[in-house]
């Protein structure tokens, strides 16, 4: 029985002219049913086993940011993480301790990208990441004394 994550996964690759490939198709369902960012590693380990190599989720994340689908994020760590592309724009606050990620749905930066357009500018983007000790942490953070973080 195909469930929801797996019909919406193949409209996703035919409205983006993109053929249904089993690797294709299970890094959309895992992005569909699990809230990122995630780094390519992530996303592969997520898969499990026999699904595809690093290689081919390297290609397909590729393939999926150049179509729009995936959008990718870079969370100060040197390494680069995607997320599915969805309706509402958001940002996150990343915890410098445990490195736990919350989505931020407001974004007050928008307001200035529309202005950015109205001056005649085009395909216009921005990333902004918020970092910080997040409440779980906290208490351990005051606790060391110490600052061992981004």
């Amino acid at each position: 029985m195909e469930t929801n994550s797996q019909a919406l996964a193949e409209k996703f690759l035919r409205e983006n002219h993109l053929s249904i490939t089993k690797p294709r198709k299970t890094i959309l369902i895992f992005l569909l049913e699990n809230h990122g960012p995630f780094s390519i590693e992530e996303i592969h380990k997520g898969l499990g086993k026999n699904v595809c190599d690093l290689a081919t989720v390297y290609r397909c994340l590729g393939q999926f940011e150049k179509e729009g689908l995936v959008e990718r994020r870079y969370l100060g760590d040197e390494v680069f993480r995607y997320e599915l592309k969805d309706e509402s724009h958001h940002h996150h606050i990343i915890c410098r301790i445990c490195k736990g990620v919350s989505k931020m749905d407001y974004c007050f930066i928008s307001e200035i990208e529309k202005m950015i357009r109205d001056k005649g500018y085009s395909d216009v983007t921005h990333m902004l990441e918020f970092f910080g000790i997040c409440p779980d942490c906290k208490p351990t953070e005051f606790a060391k004394g110490k600052k061992e973080y981004l």
